[in-house]
């Protein structure tokens, strides 16, 4: 940005947030199944089966009217598991939004190693959570 003198610094403004979230797992182990279920205060979305890699399971929403949604999920594969929000309200910290981008995809990946989070406007898989042996 280049002021003219005389001029006021004028900040953008961040993106608006997406009016609909869309939030996938997707299993990305090597050889294994991976076992999901995730749910907020108000829906349980159940149990699912990822069979094969690149197998995922999707939901979206809209924020509820107080911006305090909140997800979370326990992926587990025959020997660990790991338990996550998988979206959480943000009011300073837009940690996760940036990573979602501005049309509001999610997308966590099971790997060998860990839980990584797809960061959209980079498209790289960020390492997010390490697995829990059983």
């Amino acid at each position: 940005m280049v002021l003219v003198e005389g001029e006021v610094s004028k900040w953008l403004k961040p993106p608006p947030k997406p009016s609909r979230y869309f939030v996938h797992v997707v299993n990305g182990l090597s050889y294994q199944s991976l076992d999901v279920h995730c749910q907020s205060k108000n829906d349980d979305l159940g149990y699912h089966h990822l069979v094969n890699r690149g197998d995922e399971y999707q939901w979206n929403f809209e924020e509820n009217l107080w911006g305090t949604t909140l997800f979370w999920c326990r992926l587990e594969k025959p020997d660990a598991y790991v338990a996550f929000e998988s979206f959480w309200p943000e009011t300073r910290n837009v940690w996760l939004r940036d990573r979602c981008g501005n049309q509001g995809t999610c997308i966590w990946t099971a790997k060998d190693d860990g839980i990584y989070l797809r960061n959209m406007p980079t498209n790289v898989d960020e390492f997010v959570h390490k697995w829990i042996p059983k």
